[in-house]
């Protein structure tokens, strides 16, 4: 039995078969024959290709571009429902730019292992708020852009103004009439958190009478809980607490059910991402809202900029604080 291997249909059997040049096939096959071939031959030119089955070799002109056409959107969790909306605003300029996503998950929360892909396979990286020797690695001197995140050596990153937003969530506790603010702290080493505690910590220092507290947490909810359910276990118990994140006001939450606390009669809570979840809670949670979907947005137009050779300008997004019913003057001792 004899096999007959049958050659690949190249552009230049479709130039030939249609009576064109190949460049001309290019430009049709790629879209960009608009003013520069008439219709009716680039009609004929779609006509044959198809005819053919003429696939376009998509990895040889990667290779003349001295792009893939692919980015690392590297991100420390799939669990976290923010990571989906810094995704979307990252996929939609990426998809007007011809541009494909990869998402990866680089922290153990997921016990993702190792990113395998080499590094021939992506020609820029979106690091969001990871650790530092994370990023480090997986960027190894691609066109790096930094999402909730700075690094001080020059790399463009898209941020919010988390300082605001803490001043703001303190703000409204002493407003109410809060002395003891417990923060309860994502136990990951990541600058945004880092950020987090410092507004917290810098907040509470300008307020006399007020007192703030620590509590380092892990960011599973489970273990999370247990956690909480310590803490708020202890005398004197604060009478409000702010939270790293909506996940960690969630384990705030069911500890305050175990332990028949109600909010927020007996224990206030403000959390930070507002999560589609922070308004259906019980009640829905006081939160500061971050644009997640605006930091995707931005932090891919900055990498295109990267990646076109040009210098691109770093930006800090707003935020605001969402008051909503998990707020409350605290109960009179």
């Amino acid at each position: 039995m004899v096999i007959k291997l049958t050659n690949r249909v190249t552009a230049t059997d479709v130039a030939r078969e249609a009576g064109v040049s190949q460049s001309a096939v290019s430009l049709v096959m790629s879209g960009k024959w608009r003013g520069r071939i008439a219709p009716a031959v680039a009609d004929r030119i779609q006509r044959t290709a198809a005819n053919m089955d003429y696939q376009p070799n998509l990895a040889a002109r990667s290779l003349r571009r001295g792009v893939t056409g692919s980015v690392l959107l590297a991100i420390p969790t799939l669990s976290n429902p923010f990571f989906a909306d810094v995704h979307s605003g990252a996929a939609r300029v990426g998809e007007a730019h011809d541009i494909g996503l990869v998402v990866f998950p680089a922290n153990s929360d997921d016990d993702p292992g190792p990113f395998q892909s080499p590094h021939q396979a992506i020609d820029g990286v979106l690091a969001c708020a990871l650790r530092q020797q994370d990023t480090l690695a997986l960027s190894a001197g691609l066109p790096l852009v930094l999402l909730d995140d700075v690094s001080g050596n020059g790399i463009p990153s898209v941020t919010f103004d988390l300082d605001l937003g803490v001043t703001e969530a303190i703000a409204h506790l002493a407003e109410l009439g809060h002395q003891h603010v417990l923060h309860v702290r994502a136990g990951r080493d990541a600058t945004t958190f880092h950020r987090r505690a410092a507004a917290f910590a810098d907040e509470i220092a300008r307020r006399p009478g007020m007192i703030g507290s620590e509590l380092v947490c892990p960011i599973t909810l489970p273990e999370a809980l247990d956690t909480v359910m310590r803490e708020l276990s202890r005398t004197p118990r604060p009478s409000a607490v702010f939270c790293d994140d909506d996940n960690l006001a969630m384990a705030v939450y069911a500890a305050a059910v175990r332990l028949g606390l109600t909010i927020p009669n007996q224990l206030s809570v403000i959390g930070v991402d507002d999560l589609p979840i922070a308004t259906v809670m019980t009640p829905p949670l006081t939160t500061i809202a971050l644009p997640a979907y605006d930091l995707g947005r931005l932090g891919m137009l900055a990498l295109v900029e990267l990646r076109q050779g040009r210098a691109a300008d770093s930006a800090s997004l707003p935020v605001s604080l969402q008051v909503r019913a998990s707020t409350a003057p605290p109960a009179v001792r």
